[in-house]
């Protein structure tokens, strides 16, 4: 396709539309702006263009641009600065057809208020938690692994405590110090617990876990065992 030249007024036009959408290149725009202040039939054809642009953006809601919309808009606008066919295609464009230089400002109106897309980072896969709960002596009492997807606590002693009248308590030791209780456990054969609520938040950042031995019905405060520490053991990711 080849394009015909412009008359002189279609050329006047196209000028003054391109200042009312402020699409020159810095010269060109002080030589437009010189030109409307010298000519009133021309400052007039850049107010008609104004108040038709100035219709349509009456028309959209404000937002706020987000930090990447500029830099698009100048991807956009860019191409009307050329001095080959694509000025001149715009040109063509915006006096051949009113609607369709309405349509590519709302287009470009829509870049500006158009929130950026947030992209979501993938969430990674809770990651199981294994340990190996050692005695003073080295022998092994027993093997965990959580499970933080589900909340479940799967529990696999040795017969090390066999015997013992005491009950296992299991507590859960924080990176920061500290430690909290997570509650009775059989010692003599394999259970699974259900964690839930704080528990089995601090369960997945737990550095290591341990047991103690307390008393048959009683119940130790959350934060201190009153029975003796038989054995523990560093969490480690499965």
């Amino acid at each position: 396709m080849t394009d015909s030249p412009l008359t002189p007024a279609e050329d006047e036009d196209a000028l003054a539309a391109e200042l009312s959408l402020r699409v020159l290149s810095e010269v060109e725009e002080a030589a437009a702006r010189a030109r409307a202040a010298a000519d009133p039939a021309f400052a007039r054809r850049v107010e008609d263009w104004d108040e038709r642009f100035g219709v349509l953006a009456d028309e959209i809601a404000p937002a706020e641009p987000g930090g990447g919309v500029w830099p698009r808009v100048d991807a956009v606008t860019g191409a009307a600065n050329d001095q080959g066919p694509a000025l001149r295609f715009w040109r063509r464009w915006a006096v051949g057809s009113t609607a369709a230089l309405a349509a590519s400002l709302a287009a470009v109106i829509f870049l500006i208020v158009r929130p950026e897309p947030v992209v979501q980072a993938p969430v990674p896969a809770p990651i199981t938690r294994v340990a190996t709960l050692t005695l003073e002596d080295g022998g092994v009492a027993m093997t965990l692994a959580y499970d933080p997807a589900t909340g479940e606590l799967y529990l696999a002693p040795t017969d090390k405590m066999h015997g013992d009248p005491r009950v296992p308590h299991l507590w859960l030791l924080m990176p920061e110090g500290g430690v909290r209780l997570v509650g009775a456990i059989d010692g003599s054969a394999t259970s699974r617990h259900t964690l839930s609520g704080v528990v089995h938040d601090l369960a997945g950042q737990a550095a290591q876990v341990a047991v103690s031995m307390e008393q048959p019905g009683h119940t130790p405060a959350i934060d201190a065992p009153d029975g003796p520490v038989v054995a523990s053991g560093s969490l480690q990711r499965l």
